[in-house]
């Protein structure tokens, strides 16, 4: 079993207390979904492990769980940084709102300017940040920009054509990386 067919959300953090339980550094929209989840997949020498999930619960905000392949705080802490997946296919059935997706389905999308239709490059990376996701656009010549992810720039997200329409500020697709 490799990784494909999986969605990465988060990894494990480390021991709360000494029976096995940790915290989940989550990198999820969907926490409450997550802490649901009955088996969790860890990432091992390359391949997808599932875990039983045992417990899991919220405690300060953060999410405790506690699995069958870690039973003391010991192997916790020989996991810690262990990247954590569910079934893709059961991530994507958790999706509620149609506009709602994830930052990898944006990665490879071409962005074009609605106004003029230039195709600035395609999208190699989402970067998070506080106030809005930045998409880090790679042009043809391997240089890259970044364009703020808001309603005012990105105007539709095509999944169907792969496209990313979107109102460029000018001058924004010269600024060099």
């Amino acid at each position: 079993m490799d990784l494909a067919g999986y969605r990465h959300i988060g990894s494990v953090q480390k021991p709360h207390g000494l029976k096995g339980e940790f915290t989940v550094f989550l990198e999820s929209d969907l926490p409450d979904w997550v802490a649901e989840r009955k088996t969790i997949y860890a990432e091992i020498t390359g391949e997808a492990v599932p875990w039983a999930v045992k417990s899991s619960r919220f405690h300060q905000g953060r999410l405790l769980m506690k699995v069958d392949g870690l039973p003391g705080r010991n192997e916790v802490e020989a996991a810690r940084g262990t990247p954590l997946y569910v079934d893709e296919e059961e991530a994507r059935a958790a999706l509620t709102d149609p506009d709602f997706f994830y930052n990898s389905d944006l990665i490879g999308m071409a962005v074009v300017d609605t106004e003029t239709g230039t195709n600035h490059g395609t999208v190699r990376d989402v970067i998070e940040m506080p106030a809005q996701n930045l998409l880090e656009v790679e042009r043809s010549d391997k240089s890259a920009f970044l364009v703020p992810f808001t309603k005012a720039i990105i105007l539709e997200v095509d999944h169907d054509a792969d496209v990313i329409r979107a109102a460029m500020p000018e001058g924004l697709a010269d600024i060099q990386d």
